[in-house]
C-alpha cells in the first residue's frame, strides 16, 4: 500500500510539472513572446490582400519551443498572437492574429510529437536532431499549408472582403498573379497559398534553428 501511494504520489507531481513552468522557462518564454511583439511593430511590406510579405513573428515561438518544449512553445504563440492583435495596423487584426496563429502553430505542436515518438536526448544527439528536425518541420509546413488553404478559403478571405468562398480563387488570382482569368483558378490559388507559406515556414524553422544550435544559446538558456 505504501508503494503504491509512493507511486501516485510521484505520478501526480509528473502530471503537476506538465502543466506548470519554471521560473526560467517563464522568464525566457515571456521575453521571447515581448520580442515577437515587437516584430509586429517593425514596419513591413505587406501584399495587395494584406498579408505581410515576410515575417519574423513566428521565429521566437519555435526558438521557445526549441529551448523548453511544447508548452513554452504555445505560450510564446499566444503572446505573440495577442500582439497582433493588439497593436497590427491591419484593417481587421483578428483575422490576422488568428491566421498567424494557426499557420504557425503546427510548427510547434507536430515536431513535439514527433519529438516525443523518437525518444533521443534533445542537445545530446545534434546530428540525430537536424534529421529529425527537418523531417517533423517538413510535415509542420505540409500541414500549414493545407490549414491556411482552408480558412483563407472559407473564412478569412471571404470575411475580409465579403466574398462567396467560390469567388475566392479568382480574386486571390488577381492579387497574387496579377490575373483572374487562369484557365484554373483553383490550382492556381492553391499554388500561391501553398508557394507563400511554404517560404514563410522556411524561414521561421530556418532561422529559430540557426539561432538556437549553431550559437549554442541552448547550452545557456535551455532545458536542463
Amino acid at each position: 500500500m505504501q508503494q503504491e501511494n509512493s507511486q501516485n504520489f510521484r505520478n501526480s507531481n509528473s502530471h503537476n510539472r506538465s502543466f506548470t513552468f519554471s521560473i526560467r522557462e517563464l522568464a525566457v518564454s515571456t521575453l521571447l513572446g515581448t520580442l515577437s511583439i515587437f516584430f509586429v511593430l517593425l514596419p513591413d511590406v505587406r501584399l495587395p490582400w494584406g498579408m505581410a510579405a515576410l515575417d519574423f513573428i513566428a521565429v521566437p515561438w519555435i526558438i521557445a519551443f526549441l529551448l523548453f518544449g511544447l508548452k513554452a512553445g504555445l505560450l510564446t504563440s499566444i503572446i505573440g498572437t495577442s500582439g497582433i492583435f493588439f497593436f497590427s495596423e491591419e484593417s481587421i487584426p483578428f483575422i490576422g492574429a488568428t491566421m498567424k496563429f494557426s499557420a504557425s502553430i503546427p510548427l510547434i505542436i507536430i515536431p513535439a510529437v514527433i519529438f516525443s515518438l523518437t525518444r533521443f536526448r534533445l542537445y545530446k544527439e545534434i546530428g540525430r536532431m537536424k534529421k529529425v528536425y527537418a523531417f517533423s518541420m517538413g510535415i509542420g509546413i505540409v500541414v500549414r499549408c493545407f490549414v491556411t488553404m482552408f480558412l483563407n478559403y472559407y473564412w478569412a478571405i471571404p470575411l475580409m472582403f465579403g466574398l462567396n468562398p467560390i469567388d475566392v480563387p479568382a480574386s486571390f488570382n488577381w492579387f497574387f498573379w496579377g490575373s483572374s482569368m487562369n484557365p484554373n483558378p483553383l490550382a492556381y490559388y492553391v499554388l500561391g497559398v501553398g508557394l507563400w507559406n511554404t517560404w514563410q515556414g522556411i524561414i521561421d524553422v530556418v532561422v529559430a534553428w540557426l539561432i538556437v544550435y549553431p550559437t549554442k544559446i541552448y547550452k545557456q538558456y535551455g532545458m536542463r
